[in-house]
This record gives C-alpha cells, structure tokens and sequence, in this order.
C-alpha cells in the first residue's frame, strides 16, 4: 500500500496552496482529484476552440502577495494584469466608472454629485482603515482565540491590546461595519443613487444577502484588502483595480501546481475519492473509487464541509453530533453565470470612446431598491425578473484568452435560485433566463447578440453537478457573519482541525472563507506543520 505524509482531496486553489506549502516544508504530498482538469469552481476552459475563461467564476482571480512569494509563484511562470475597476451602466444611457487615479475618479464622481465627490475620499479613508483592521485576522485560524490553552489566551491579550488602543470613533466605526446593511453605510456617505448602486453591485455578487440586509456593509470592505501594504500614496487614489493571472485562471493552477512538483509532490487527476479509512478513531488515509487504498498521516479536504463529512464517510464512523453540525451549515446558491465567445469586440455607445474602466468588467444596475427587488425573488425562490448582472470581458487584458480580433465574455447573474418555490428549471424556464439577460445586455450594447459564437447557461444544481459543490454555492458556504471567523465552520471552532483526528478542511468552508484566496489552504497547511513541530520538539 502506498504511504504519504498528507493527501490533499481537491485540486481548486485552496487544495493546492495547501499541497505547496507542505511539499515546500519537505513533506510527502499527494494531490487528488476527481476531473480530468483541476481547478474546482475555480476551472478554465474552451468554450469554443481558442476561446478560454474562467467556466464558474467570474474570472477576477488574484493570490495574496505575501502566498506568491512563499511559494516563488513568479518562477513558476505566474504573472499578473491589472484592469480598471469597471463600469455600472443604465439603460438610459447614464454610466459611472471606477478608477485607479484618485483625481480622475473623484472628477467621474463629481459628474454626478460634487457632494459625492467630496465623500468618496473620507468613504475610502474608512474602507481602508476597515480593510487594514480586518487583514490581520486573515492569517491564522480563529481557534487560537476561543482555546483554553496558553497560546489562545496570549492571542485573546494581544487582541484585547488592540481594541484598547483604538479610541471610541474607531470602535464605533468598527462595530458599525458588522453591524448595518449596506444601504445604511452608503447613505451615511452619498446622495446618487447610481453611485451607491455603483459601490453595491460588485460587493454582493455571491452574497446571500441583499443590500437592505444587516450585517451586510461588511462586504463593501472586501475590494480594499488587496490594496494593504502597497504604499501611503494610495490614500489619495481611486476605487480598487482588478487582478487576473495572465493566460486565465489555468496560469494560476498550473503554477502552483508546478510549485507542488519542484517541490517534491505530485497531482493525480481522474482518481476520485469515494471513502476516507478510519481504524483506532484516527483517519488513516484515502480509498480511489477503483478500490485503491492510499494511506496518509494527514488528509485535508479542499471539497466543502458538506460534501468533506456527509460524502467522505460512513455516517456511523462520525463523532456524535457531527453530522448535525455539517448539516446545520447552510451553503446556499444564489449565482448562475453565461459564457461567450464571441466574433468581435461589443461597442457601448454610450461610454467614451477607449473608456479604459471598462475592462474590468460591466454592471448593470439602476438602484439599491432594484437589487433588493431581486434578493426578494430570490429569496422566495422565484425566476430572475430582473436579475443583477456583472460581465467581464478578460480577452481585453489579455489577448492570449481568444483568437486575435476575437473575445470572451462572462456573465454573473446574481440572485438566481438553486431551486424554485413552484416547479423546476426547465429548458423553457432556462431559454427564457438567458433571454432576458442577453435582452438586458442589448440595452447597453446593440450588437453583442450577432457576435456571439458559442454560449452556455450554468445555474447553481449544475455548479453542484459539475463542480462539486454543495448547491452550487461558490463560497462553500454562506459568508454572513454567523458563519465567519470563530464560526466558521463550526461555532467556537475557526479551526482547520476536525473531530476526526488527522482530517483537516483547506476549502473556502474554512476561515477566511473568499475573503483571501488560497488563504484557507494556506493557514490549514500552516497549522499541520506546527502540529508537526509540537510533536517533535515533545
């Protein structure tokens, strides 16, 4: 039988990040997964020969700063673009971009509100301030405060330190992001309803709240942690920028896979894992859906916690309460998405001609009340009537992503339902989805229809079916606060460690969740190796 030091089960970003850095400490690691590609929700692909991007997710995908240069992604061939932050657009014409240049975006503003001018610089003042308090609790798992041991109590001083360095504005201004929705945080800052929208739209794609939701102005934060770190400057700039590997999201995996294999690992693909070996109530190691037994000192699963506990074992070799918990956990789709390939480049007659914001990608949205009109479809499990819809067109950046002359396009629709309230979906309910949105695209640029050369709708039950994941919920689970941080994935347990003994989550159903990519992987294999440490030094 063979033996290896850690088996990772999944091969999505997280699962990889995991792999490197445990191959990188000298480790014995084996990456398995069951498709014949890797990546997860995360994949790239063809949808038309020469035509390549992202097939689930939007294609917006970096790796914190300091995960590339552990792993030395750049010699492994990893380079990244960035784009300006986009554009939100209205049927009437009326448009708002995001910029880098911070004079550039508050004139953009002013065209709408010089109040709202003015605002923006103490609006992303804040949202710094917010994102430079949240980034440190990224790292680590969030067990190291709840524990009863001496190194949780240490943390608990060291956080207690903190909050007791802050003065009562910055504690009020702290509680409030967790606490108040997003349409009360922005009313606090702007007039415009095309600039709240503008601010809303890209921070609830994935959300399974809506703009009116409490808790939700969290989310306003997360466009402002990959700016940490890059220099006082940028408290005069504009709105974030995006970041995409070139060549798509294939580029990122294969240099960690290459990562994984300087160092001494290795990626199986097409070997699915139907079972995980328990003997003496320790996890033992992995069974391949041809019977094949592969055993391990340590299994981390990239899969979510549902399909990681409820899919992985035998029910009865859990511990009592367990598969409660899992089950308690709520994943819950709330995205579908369109691929294009198309013929041409689409004109937007309304945008200036080489209006640079709009390669990071199209909104459309009119109001805040629209987007809670469709969180209320939503949650009611109805057909989009008018669903929220983020486009990228990523060949823009990158030209090696389609045929020259020729581009790709991904669509996110939010708010559409895994599973409606009155029937299911149906080719009728799916051919009448995808006309409304192409309709809806048409109303800002005429000719994208005749462009287009393949195309294909994906609605949560096939991100499940396809991806694996667990109702099509590409966060592998709900990211509201009751689910973060010391809750996730379980209350009072933000660790990577498990009942099981030696079976560790890497995935996004782990801390930090999407907050950070790669991250949950990162600290997952991180808290392995000083286990490892203990152990030795003991």
């Amino acid at each position: 039988m063979k033996r290896h030091d850690a088996i990772v089960i999944g091969a999505g970003v997280n699962g990889l990040t995991a792999a490197a850095y445990l191959a990188r400490s000298g480790l014995r690691v084996l990456v398995l997964d069951r498709n014949a590609r890797a990546g997860g929700g995360d994949m790239g692909y063809e949808i038309a020969p020469g035509f390549r991007l992202s097939r689930f997710a939007l294609g917006h995908m970096g790796l914190p700063s300091g995960i590339v240069t552990d792993l030395d992604l750049a010699r492994h061939g990893l380079r990244f673009l960035r784009a300006e932050g986009g554009v939100t657009m209205r049927p009437d014409g009326s448009y708002l971009a995001s910029y880098r240049d911070g004079d550039v975006q508050r004139r953009e503003l002013a065209r709408h509100s010089a109040r709202d001018a003015d605002a923006f610089i103490r609006y992303r003042r804040d949202k710094l301030a917010d994102a430079q308090r949240l980034a440190p609790l990224l790292t680590g798992g969030m067990d190291d405060v709840v524990g009863r041991n001496f190194s949780a109590f240490r943390r608990r001083l060291a956080l207690a330190g903190k909050l007791g360095a802050m003065g009562p504005a910055d504690i009020i201004e702290a509680s409030r992001i967790w606490t108040q929705s997003m349409a009360q945080t922005l009313d606090d800052y702007f007039e415009n309803d095309l600039v709240k929208a503008h601010l809303a739209g890209p921070a609830l794609m994935g959300a399974t709240l809506g703009p009116s939701s409490q808790t939700g102005a969290s989310r306003l934060i997360t466009g402002f942690l990959g700016l940490q770190g890059r220099g006082a400057q940028d408290a005069a700039a504009g709105l974030p920028d995006h970041v995409m590997p070139l060549g798509g999201p294939d580029a990122l995996l294969d240099a960690l896979r290459h990562a994984i294999e300087a160092a001494g690992g290795s990626l199986r693909l097409e070997a699915e894992v139907t079972d995980v070996m328990i003997r003496d109530s320790r996890v033992r190691g992995v069974v391949l859906a041809d019977g094949e037994e592969i055993e391990a000192d340590a299994v981390l699963s990239d899969l979510d916690l549902k399909r990681s506990f409820l899919g992985l074992f035998q029910w009865k070799d859990l511990p009592d309460g367990l598969v409660t918990k899992t089950g308690a956990f709520r994943t819950t789709g709330a995205v579908a998405k369109i691929n294009l390939a198309l013929d041409g480049l689409p004109s937007f007659p309304s945008l200036p001609q080489g209006c640079g914001a709009i390669a990071g990608g199209l909104m459309l949205g009119t109001s805040l009340d629209e987007m809670d009109r469709a969180y209320d479809d939503w949650r009611d499990g109805l057909p989009p009537r008018g669903p929220l819809i983020q486009a990228f067109l990523p060949s823009l950046t990158d030209s090696t992503l389609a045929p020259q002359g020729k581009h790709v396009m991904s669509v996110m629709l939010q708010f559409v339902p895994q599973t409606l309230y009155e029937g299911d979906w149906t080719v009728a309910r799916r051919t009448e989805l995808t006309k409304r949105v192409m309709d809806r695209l048409a109303e800002i640029s005429p000719d994208l229809d005749r462009l287009v050369i393949a195309s294909e709708l994906l609605l949560p039950g096939d991100m499940e079916n396809e991806a694996g994941l667990t109702a099509g919920d590409l966060a592998q689970g709900e990211m509201t606060l009751d689910q973060m941080f010391v809750n996730r994935p379980f209350a009072a347990g933000g660790s990577y460690e498990t009942p099981l003994r030696n079976f560790y989550i890497c995935s996004s159903s782990a801390h930090p969740g999407t907050l950070a990519a790669g991250m949950a992987g990162a600290n997952a294999a991180a808290r392995i190796l000083s286990m490892g440490r203990k152990r030795a030094a003991s």
